[in-house]
């Protein structure tokens, strides 16, 4: 009798356990693709885009050259948030940036943060900090001191572009001369970072691939 009565425990509890719907929560936070760049807003919301850009420009055959930050990522909803930041050379060589956000001209050291919704004109953050670094081949950082909707923490893959004057290229003609003084030549993308000019900045560009 007292194994008839266990027998029909264990059916009834195997049958509730069947029952019950398995609950998946979307909201757990996952970790961050290696393939992909992620942000996640203050407010909640996880957006993810392609890996981020560190361009590399030399205007001139020589000087230092100008730096430029830009990643952006979206959401099913269709929202898009995104960085631009001018970095000062030293960037180069300290893998860190901290930048003063602002809604107007960049210039190095200042940082525009942006959410675009689908269906409205983008958001600017008019004041705030950005600050990132390069670690192990990833960019990592945050959005602060910002609203809820655009202060976020971002982690994810990052390339290296490097160009030059045609004249500073490997096996380069030279540039034909600027009609004004005022006119920037034309640069083109050294992706091997063979020219003199990007040999500097080749470990970084591997590392980011």
């Amino acid at each position: 009798m007292r194994k008839a009565i266990a027998s029909s425990l264990l059916i009834t509890a195997i049958a509730a356990a069947g029952c019950r719907p398995s609950v998946v929560d979307s909201d757990v936070e996952r970790a961050a693709p290696p393939d992909q760049f992620v942000v996640t807003t203050k407010a909640g919301v996880r957006l993810t885009g392609p890996a981020a850009r560190i361009d590399i420009r030399h205007a001139g055959s020589a000087g230092t050259p100008d730096v430029e930050v830009f990643f952006s990522a979206s959401g099913g909803s269709g929202q898009t948030w995104s960085v631009q930041s001018v970095a000062s050379p030293d960037f180069l060589e300290t893998h860190s940036l901290t930048a003063r956000v602002v809604d107007g001209l960049l210039g190095p050291g200042k940082a525009s943060v942006q959410m675009r919704p689908a269906t409205a004109e983008s958001t600017a953050a008019t004041a705030g900090l950005l600050s990132l670094r390069l670690s192990a081949g990833r960019l990592v950082g945050d959005a602060s001191r910002m609203s809820d909707e655009l202060a976020a923490a971002f982690d994810g893959p990052f390339v290296v572009t490097c160009a030059v004057p045609a004249s500073a290229a490997v096996g380069g003609a030279p540039a034909p001369a600027p009609i004004a003084q005022e006119t920037r030549p034309t640069l083109i993308v050294d992706e091997k970072f063979e020219s003199a000019l990007c040999r500097p900045y080749a470990a970084l560009g591997g590392w980011s691939r």
